[in-house]
């Protein structure tokens, strides 16, 4: 999908004419946009705003239509003479999304949702250790669990991953899932019959924070759980540079202390890392803050140069509960500030209130991206 389709926003962002190929499916993506964020609309609203025709607007709402995407919902109460004008809103309870998360550290979970990404159901199922074909058939397992639960036809199929995907929707690497080169859309869509997009877990989760939370345009997601990954936009796009790596800071060398070596940070802040440094500081008769601190401090040193040298605005932290609060908030936000000059302006940090949920709330925003260009 070409990501200058994506807006944080109810207002349109007016971009320069598509390609004449692609003309008809950019003029549907923004009629779809608009009523997708705003109000009910007129046709003769919708012309107004994307400057297209009521003609090609009229023949995109029948289409739409025809796909049950939209309906029609009433009048809007005449100011003067003529004929009221009918009024156009979303279907949003007629198709549903799947989404699936494949990042628990046992467990991959799927759930039903709205077109507006609101979970409705859930299946789940153990996956402790599990790697390699095993891996992929209890991925075919859960999803054919969820396809049992469906009231509705099923717009797609979503699915975040821990580890690096090409725009093939081919898994490149997952370390966690010892996958390489390993066809996972393609699999299940050949199966199912349904179409599948698969995306790396945290650029999955920077969506769900731009369409269903905080938003903003200039935003880096930070996952931590059992790695530590990034998600990325910029000006409003998805950004995965050509190695599709843009945003991962995990591999970034950080030195725990004065005299100690660098070390990758994915060493010293994952969940599981971290969980081992609060015992041993409790042993050694510090407190839990203490470790949580340190924590903090090695993510804000790196994430600071990222802040100035992309003009971020926006920095979301998510990942276990139990370890992320706002001790780990302050000494972040403490450390950003400390590596800042005075005239750099400051990013909002602060956890994300999408919860462990974020990923598969992420996975339903790339359905309703790669299939109807919204989020």
């Amino acid at each position: 999908m070409d990501p200058r389709l994506l807006t944080s926003s109810a207002a349109l962002r007016r971009e320069s004419a598509a390609l004449p190929g692609h003309t008809r499916a950019h003029n549907r993506a923004l009629v779809l946009q608009m009523l997708y964020r705003g109000t009910p609309l007129s046709r003769a609203d919708i012309a107004r705003e994307t400057g297209l025709t009521r003609v090609t607007v009229s023949d995109l709402v029948n289409d739409l239509q025809r796909e049950g995407l939209i309906v029609e919902r009433g009048v809007r109460p005449a100011d003067g003479p003529g004929k009221p004008a009918m009024l156009l809103e979303m279907a949003r309870d007629t198709q549903q999304i799947i989404a699936m998360d494949l990042s628990g550290h046992d467990v991959f979970r799927a759930v039903l949702t709205t077109l507006d990404g609101e979970i409705t159901e859930e299946v789940s199922i153990p996956s402790p250790g599990v790697t390699g074909d095993e891996a992929e058939s209890l991925v075919h397992e859960l999803l054919e669990w969820a396809l049992q639960l469906t009231t509705a036809p099923v717009l797609g199929v979503g699915v975040g991953v821990p580890g690096i995907v090409g725009r093939d929707q081919v898994v490149r690497r997952s370390i966690s899932l010892d996958w390489t080169n390993r066809a996972l859309a393609p699999a299940l869509s050949a199966r199912f019959g349904v179409p599948v997009f698969v995306a790396n877990d945290a650029n999955v989760a920077v969506l769900a924070e731009h369409s269903f939370a905080s938003g903003g345009d200039d935003l880096l997601l930070v996952k931590i759980g059992r790695g530590v990954g990034g998600g990325l936009l910029l000006d409003g796009h998805p950004v995965l540079g050509s190695r599709l790596t843009a945003g991962e800071i995990g591999r970034v060398l950080v030195r725990p202390a004065p005299d100690a070596e660098r070390v990758p940070l994915e060493t010293l802040v994952t969940a599981p890392a971290l969980r081992t440094h609060i015992e041993e500081s409790v042993v050694a008769g510090e407190t839990a803050d203490a470790a949580v601190q340190r924590a903090g401090r090695l993510l804000g040193s790196v994430i600071a140069p990222l802040i100035t040298s992309l003009g971020l605005a926006t920095v979301v932290l998510t990942g276990p509960r139990e370890l992320f609060g706002e001790t780990l908030i302050d000494a972040v936000r403490d450390t950003v500030d400390d590596h800042l000059a005075d005239d750099v302006d400051r990013a909002d940090i602060h956890l994300t209130a999408l919860g462990p949920d974020i990923v598969l709330r992420g996975a339903a925003a790339l359905v309703l991206s790669e299939r109807l260009g919204v989020v």
